[in-house]
């Protein structure tokens, strides 16, 4: 029992005024006995009865004895400062792998990474010992703490995408509170009582595409409109070419500050622009004003540097879902590519995180038809926009006429709600994925959620700042590619 509590006369007549009713004419002379009751807790404090007298009561000091409440049964206190992690942590781990789930060690010494199986063993072990630590509501400097053993074990799973990033953040962030760590922790928390909890869950929006003006487009205020209407009247032929790129040029402020601050539909901005249809190079004009020198890097990147290496992932995290794409049937340059992205959909797949914003239940085989789609050879253009579907939105997506592994095919920027159909002449799909991804920020149009992860990762390529909300699987990927050699 802890020693007794002493208090002035003063101060016992403060606690006692917040537990008893005492009536507003009544004298204090008359007041000789009273009872105080204490509660902690769950647990109820003796009842002391202090009798009163009427002099020399002011110097007095009278001792209350309270019987404190049990503990609650937990790994710590709720009100004691949880401290870090002992400097051994790094050490802990290691031994803590090697005894549980040494399949890892030896996956990571053979490829240089490891499957997204292993690395949710790796997580769920770490994390099981750290809730063992500390609890269920670890500190956040635990949480960076593990997640810097973590790749400080495997030198390799690091990534830096950003200059301020350390390269742990896909295992743990602490500015957004994000990462498999706080994952896995979340999860383990969805059994517990309500009572229990000690953060209300909360409602989260879906990231978006934004684009920021700078004062120098603001604060113009020269007349375009003689441009934009001879942009828009001129036909595309070879001899107005070059006057149509100096209008687009000489409009190009007044049309990002009409897309982003009044967000018109692609169809009222096609109607305004309409060679962004029969000119869609335009497309890659403006998204270089935008991004100055990022243009191209998904044509030079792609084919060369990402597919090979997405295909040896794939052949890493083989399943009955996705079989490796790098040994079945043709394997032409648009092949490749398809098969790149179907390799892209399976480890990006969709989630539920836009279920508040448009999400519509899409297994992970189908997510690739919010990005390409394929129709009959001899299809007509115009028949493309027939019956939209209510549920697929206002995004557009490519269209391949025929298939990849034909001997023919057209590709198609088509977006059926807004009746909008951009054919791509006789380019082939990496140049279809390059001008699709450009006209989602040249029109500042939102991503498909279902397809949030992936175009997470084509900002990746585009070496861009990711857009919308830090995408642990996103980052991992990336630390994959950069594993492999």
């Amino acid at each position: 029992m802890p020693p007794p509590v002493k208090c002035s006369f003063k101060c016992l007549l403060e606690w006692a005024s917040a537990f008893t009713t005492v009536h507003q004419n009544t004298d204090i002379n008359e007041l000789d006995k009273f009872q105080l009751f204490f509660r902690s807790g769950s647990g109820l404090a003796e009842i002391v009865n202090v009798s009163v007298g009427l002099s020399g009561l002011a110097e007095e000091e009278i001792e209350l004895i309270c019987s404190p409440p049990p503990l609650p049964r937990q790994t710590h206190s709720a009100h004691e400062p949880m401290g870090r992690l002992d400097d051994s942590g790094l050490e802990a781990l290691k031994v803590l792998i090697k005894s549980k789930a040494p399949n890892i060690i030896a996956e990571y010494e053979k490829a240089g990474t490891i499957s997204t199986k292993n690395r949710m063993l790796l997580v769920r072990v770490a994390v099981s010992n750290l809730v063992e630590r500390r609890g269920f509501y670890p500190s956040s400097d635990d949480k960076v703490r593990l997640a810097k053993n973590v790749v400080t074990t495997f030198p390799k799973l690091s990534v830096k995408i950003q200059e301020h990033n350390e390269g742990y953040e896909h295992y743990y962030d602490p500015a957004s509170h994000s990462g498999f760590i706080e994952m896995k922790l979340r999860n383990l928390r969805r059994d517990m009582e309500e009572s229990q909890r000690r953060y209300r869950r909360k409602n989260k929006t879906c990231g978006t595409v934004t684009l920021t003006l700078t004062s120098s487009m603001a604060n113009t205020g020269e007349d375009v409109s003689e441009w934009v209407t001879l942009a828009k009247r001129m036909k595309p032929s070879p001899e107005n070419l070059s006057t149509i790129k100096r209008a687009m040029d000489r409009t190009y402020t007044h049309r990002r500050i009409w897309i982003t601050t009044q967000s018109p539909s692609l169809a009222e901005i096609f109607n305004q622009y309409p060679r962004f249809i029969d000119m869609p190079h335009l497309l890659d004009l403006d998204f270089d004003k935008q991004f100055e020198g990022k243009a191209d890097l998904f044509l030079r990147k792609w084919e060369t540097n990402i597919i090979p290496k997405l295909m040896k992932v794939a052949a890493l995290e083989m399943s009955e879902d996705l079989e490796n794409p790098s040994t079945t049937g043709n394997n032409s340059d648009d092949m490749l590519c398809f098969k790149a992205l179907q390799v892209l959909t399976h480890l990006l797949p969709p989630t539920a995180s836009g279920r508040g914003a448009g999400w519509s239940r899409c297994s992970v085989k189908s997510a690739i038809s919010y990005l390409m789609d394929f129709v009959q050879p001899g299809t007509s253009i115009s028949s493309l926009l027939d019956n939209p579907d209510p549920s697929r939105g206002h995004q557009p997506s490519i269209v391949c006429i025929g298939h990849p592994s034909g001997a023919a095919q057209q590709y198609l920027i088509v977006a059926k709600s807004d009746k909008i159909a951009v054919p791509l002449g006789d380019e082939g799909l990496t140049c279809a994925i390059d001008k699709l991804f450009k006209m989602y920020w040249v029109c500042n149009l939102k991503y498909p959620v279902q397809l949030q992860s992936v175009f997470s990762f084509l900002e990746h390529i585009y070496e861009l700042p990711i857009s919308v909300n830090k995408r642990s699987k996103v980052i991992e990927l990336i630390s994959k590619l950069q594993a492999i050699s």
